[in-house]
């Protein structure tokens, strides 16, 4: 029984793929399973999967029929894994050499039933370290999880720009005995990762900080958050949904979520406008307008004060307290585009 399983889903990525095999490949954690899941890539994504399982043992590759999705990916990865630990790699991403070590060692040290650690953000023209917000070594309890960690992740204190401590599976490794049953939800295809760490967590005795960046996650211009979805705003809003069902009686969640939801309403007009868009100009306002009068976005602006915000938080959110439709869809489509 290998000590780590990490499970990588696929889809079309062969230009990034080698990369992201060598640096799993390279672990200073020996011990460890690769299990890559091709969700039916339409590229050489498979040929390169079965050239590497034929030169290292460690490396399992499942194959898809057709196209299922992350999660289900994710989901067929747990099934069968082996190891002690799971944590998850996308295809277009790569991870620091001593990643899986640190993880590992952070949780057998601390006792804890997962551990998660920073992540850089690559892009083209720059690669940013973000910031954590935890010290290396810090625990959290189940009260501290459910009253410190987890409205961390929701969103910041208080409206505007900067983002929450990211709800991202891979920047974690769980413990098998801790996900036991626990899946991915495969009807959402938008948001999923935060609604499985949460789940998670929620039934973790402890968990442990790594503040050290381990995990590079790429952004492009082909990256799927910086164009059109088809599953924005409904996957996020089931995501939501669940997500305070599971929390309810949390006062720190409940008003972290009401700033979560409103940034989302924003980052669905914003999809609307994005890259791909299916909707032309007008059509965009057409949309905008219907989703703006939806009432659970009327009311999460009815008594919403813009006094102290900043001045594109500002604009961005007066645009939907006020439900100005065509101002939104030009601004989306122009200044507020989606930037990698």
């Amino acid at each position: 029984m290998p000590e780590i399983s990490i499970i990588i889903p696929v889809h079309n990525a062969e230009k990034y793929l080698p990369e992201c095999i060598r640096s799993l490949r390279g672990q200073t954690c020996q011990d460890i399973e690769l299990i890559f899941v091709d969700d039916r890539s339409e590229d050489a994504s498979l040929s390169i999967l079965r050239e590497a399982e034929q030169t290292d043992s460690r490396i399992r590759v499942l194959s898809f029929p057709k196209n299922r999705g992350v999660s289900a990916a994710r989901n067929a990865g747990i099934d069968i894994a082996q190891g002690r630990f799971i944590g998850f790699c996308d295809a277009d991403d790569w991870v620091e050499p001593d990643m899986y070590s640190r993880l590992l060692t952070a949780c057998l040290d601390q006792h804890a039933d997962a551990s998660f650690c920073r992540v850089f953000k690559n892009m083209p023209s720059r690669q940013v370290n973000v910031p954590l917000g935890f010290d290396t070594g810090t625990c959290f309890d189940a009260h501290a999880i459910r009253h410190t960690l987890i409205p961390a992740m929701l969103a910041l204190p208080k409206d505007g720009d900067g983002q929450p401590l990211s709800g991202y599976s891979p920047r974690n490794l769980f413990a098998r005995e801790l996900l036991g049953n626990l899946r991915f939800r495969e009807d959402i295809h938008y948001a999923e990762d935060l609604l499985f760490i949460i789940m998670a967590y929620l039934k973790a005795g402890r968990v442990t900080a790594v503040d050290e960046a381990y995990y590079h996650y790429r952004f492009y211009e082909a990256s799927v958050t910086k164009h059109y979805s088809p599953y924005v705003p409904d996957s996020p809003q089931k995501s939501n949904d669940a997500i305070e069902a599971l929390l309810a009686g949390i006062p720190e969640c409940a008003s972290r979520m009401e700033i979560r939801k409103r940034k989302m309403t924003v980052d669905a007009v914003r999809n609307c406008c994005a890259k791909q868009t299916p909707y032309s100009f007008m059509a965009r306002v057409g949309w905008i307008r219907g989703y703006m009068n939806q009432q659970q976005n009327r009311k999460l602006f009815q008594n919403f004060s813009l006094r102290g915000l900043n001045g594109r938080t500002a604009v961005r959110l007066g645009l939907m307290k006020y439900r100005l439709a065509f101002l939104s869809a030009l601004l989306y489509s122009t200044v507020f585009q989606y930037k990698v």
